[in-house]
C-alpha cells in the first residue's frame, strides 16, 4: 500500500488538466511508502498525445533534488488523455524498473474530464501488472 495526501493527488490531477491533450509526467518522492512531494517533469515525446517519455534532464534535477532532500523516489506518474488509468503495453515495455525496481507506476486518467482519477501500479521485470493499494488522506 502507498500513502498520498490529497494535496499530492490533486497536484498530479491538476498537472494532467493543464494539458489534457497531451500527456504529462512526472516524479514522487517520499519516505516508507508515503508520497510527500510531487515534482513536475517535461514530457519530451514526438507523439504527447498517447505516450510520455520525460526530459532526461528533469530526471537528473529531480534525483537530485530527492537525494538533497532526504527522500526516496516513490514512484513516477504520468496522464493519460482518453484511456483508462491502466498501464498500456507501451508503459510496460518502457517502464525503468531495472533502475528503480520498488517504484510504483502511478497514472492519472482525463477519459472522462469531469471525474479524474489516480491508480497505482507495480510492474515488475516480466511485464506483470499489479495495482497496487492507493491511500489517500485527507
Amino acid at each position: 500500500m502507498v500513502v498520498v495526501p490529497r494535496a499530492r493527488v490533486d497536484e498530479i490531477i491538476a498537472h494532467a488538466q493543464e494539458t489534457p491533450l497531451a500527456e504529462t509526467c512526472g516524479i514522487l518522492g517520499g519516505r516508507d511508502g508515503h508520497v510527500e512531494r510531487v515534482y513536475r517533469a517535461k514530457n519530451v515525446a514526438q507523439t504527447p498525445r498517447t505516450r510520455y517519455e520525460m526530459d532526461p534532464r528533469d530526471i537528473v534535477r529531480i534525483s537530485d533534488d530527492i537525494d538533497d532532500a532526504g527522500l526516496e523516489l516513490v514512484g513516477f506518474y504520468h496522464s493519460h488523455t482518453h484511456t483508462e488509468a491502466r498501464p498500456s503495453p507501451t508503459d510496460v515495455a518502457i517502464w525503468p524498473g531495472q533502475w528503480y525496481p520498488e517504484a510504483i507506476c502511478f497514472i492519472c486518467t482525463l477519459m472522462e474530464p469531469e471525474y479524474p482519477a489516480v491508480r497505482a501500479f507495480r510492474i515488475d521485470d516480466a511485464g506483470n501488472v499489479t495495482e497496487e493499494e492507493l491511500n489517500i488522506e485527507g
